[in-house]
């Protein structure tokens, strides 16, 4: 893959559609959102800036849809692991973006190593808040093989949108094939 610039509206469409899977993903599955995913497709795809305002906007929606859909209990340790989802989500994003600049390709093997390194950072993050806040037990080997899985499938399947979208509609996913903005 080569990496992508878009530009002004461009961008925005692409983030939007990441966000709206993510959103849908997030009520659907019970919130069970892959920031990993996320965070390496905005990294490739857009400056960090931009991929900053995204992955919190996504974080945003997140959370929205658990208290206000799915009922989560809004009690002060609830609201600071959603505060650690947010700390997470722009770790795994950092982490992309510094794999990425590191590999200086989207080859699916860089995308591959940004993902697993986001996933670590993601979960380290996670399991210090888990030391402070509770919620340790979440850690165990099979959840945490469940997470993995499901954000690599998101990861795979985010992939596979990004392509079907570049190719179909390529005056609004991939207007240059140039490297994105630092």
């Amino acid at each position: 893959m080569t990496r992508q610039s878009f530009s002004g509206k461009s961008e925005d469409i692409w983030a939007a559609t990441v966000a709206t899977a993510a959103i849908l993903g997030s009520w659907i599955f019970a919130c069970i959102t892959p920031f990993s995913a996320i965070g390496v497709m905005l990294a490739a795809t857009l400056s960090p800036r931009k991929a900053m305002a995204w992955m919190g906007g996504v974080w945003l929606a997140n959370q929205l849809v658990g208290y206000l859909i799915l009922d989560y209990p809004q009690t002060a340790n609830s609201f600071a692991h959603g505060g650690s989802l947010l700390l997470a989500s722009m770790a795994c994003l950092f982490v992309a973006i510094e794999v990425l600049k590191w590999r200086k390709d989207e080859t699916l093997v860089s995308l591959g190593l940004a993902f697993g390194a986001a996933f670590i950072a993601y979960e380290a993050v996670l399991y210090v808040a888990a030391l402070y806040l509770g919620g340790i037990g979440t850690f165990a080997p099979d959840i945490v093989w469940l997470i993995a899985k499901n954000d690599f499938f998101w990861f795979v399947g985010l992939l596979a949108v990004r392509a079907a979208l570049t190719r179909a509609l390529p005056q609004f996913y991939a207007p240059n094939l140039s490297a994105r903005s630092a």
